[in-house]
């Protein structure tokens, strides 16, 4: 996971998420290591290939054997400024912790599973009838996958941007 209990303990307690404290050392740990992964996942483009793209710059210092996205060599945040190949940046650490926040309060919220067939697109009560989302889904997307804006604004100055990324057509 990303962080430690400790910090993690120490964020919340400076934003007064009161809801963090309350939970026990053991589902702390859990939502840390769930909110990590959603970092790790979120974070990644799927390219025209079909490949995954990790939006982070550089690679994984430990190459395929590491199984976080960080630390990684080559890496720098929006300014150019190096990070060290040992280093996993407080932003992602924090980024994991308002995560694992999310996961505490309802496990599951942030990688939820999607199943076309049961998207709701239409409801219609007496004369009243509202859609609730559009039934062109592409295979490429992934329309369950919460956007957590507190999230991609701590992690925005270590991601690339889709220009900044030569020949290369992200969907």
């Amino acid at each position: 996971m990303y962080g430690d209990l400790a910090g993690a303990d120490a964020y919340h307690l400076a934003r007064a998420n009161a809801a963090w404290a309350a939970l026990t050392e053991p589902a702390k740990t859990a939502a840390l290591v769930r909110g990590s992964d959603y970092v790790d996942g979120r974070y990644r483009w799927r390219l025209m290939s079909g490949r995954w793209q990790s939006m982070f710059r550089g690679v994984k210092t430990g190459g395929r054997a590491q199984a976080r996205e960080w630390p990684r060599t080559g890496a720098t945040d929006y300014e150019g400024l190096e990070i060290e190949p040992d280093e996993i940046p407080e932003e992602v650490q924090h980024a994991a912790y308002e995560a694992a926040l999310r996961e505490a309060a309802t496990p599951g919220s942030l990688s939820p599973d999607y199943v076309a067939a049961s998207q709701v697109t239409k409801e219609k009560v007496g004369p009243v009838e509202v859609q609730y989302a559009s039934s062109a889904v592409s295979a490429n997307s992934t329309p369950n996958r919460p956007v957590v804006a507190v999230i991609d604004e701590l992690l925005a100055p270590l991601l690339f941007r889709p220009y900044e990324l030569p020949g290369i057509t992200v969907v």
